[in-house]
């Protein structure tokens, strides 16, 4: 019996392990995006905020392991992401009030844009990851660009906007 307990836990390993790889190695500050855009008086500073959270990340116990710089890039990305969707669901709104009177309409060329930049993002991010041919540093490299692009689009979407960021 004490021969079968050690062998049936060590048959469990090899799906304990993807639960162990999606579990945060990482400490992450989620107000750190935020307090960089509210401290930035320009353009230049809102646009150094990008990859500001992400370091302070990695700096941290846990952060210098492949896993924990792409979780700390997954984290800072989605922060970027949620501002993105935020500034494009205002500017959509914007422009359909602006559109109303306009023989050209501006909302299918923003439309347009947003799906050409997400095909543009997608392809320059696989292709930044497969620079390392499926080695380690292809998730780093792959989240490095997304989140680096995304915090582009972000700022762009919220200058149309008129607003900071």
């Amino acid at each position: 019996m004490m021969r079968i307990l050690p062998a049936a836990l060590l048959a469990t390993l090899p799906f304990a392990a993807p639960a162990l790889a999606q579990q945060d190695v990482v400490t992450y500050d989620a107000d750190a995006v935020t307090a960089c855009l509210s401290a930035a008086t320009d353009d230049g500073q809102r646009w150094a905020c990008i990859g500001q959270a992400s370091d302070g990340c990695m700096a941290a116990p846990g952060g210098a392991s492949t896993v924990g710089m792409t979780q700390c890039l997954g984290h800072e990305r989605a922060d970027w992401d949620r501002l993105l969707n935020d500034n494009y669901a205002k500017l959509v709104a914007q422009t359909k009030d602006s559109d109303a009177g306009n023989a050209q309409p501006v909302l299918p060329a923003l439309q347009a844009m947003q799906r050409d930049w997400i095909a543009f993002r997608d392809a320059s991010c696989t292709f930044a990851a497969l620079q390392f041919q499926g080695g380690t540093a292809a998730g780093p490299a792959g989240e490095s660009c997304l989140l680096q692009l995304t915090g582009e689009q972000a700022l762009r979407l919220g200058s149309s906007l008129g607003d900071t960021p």
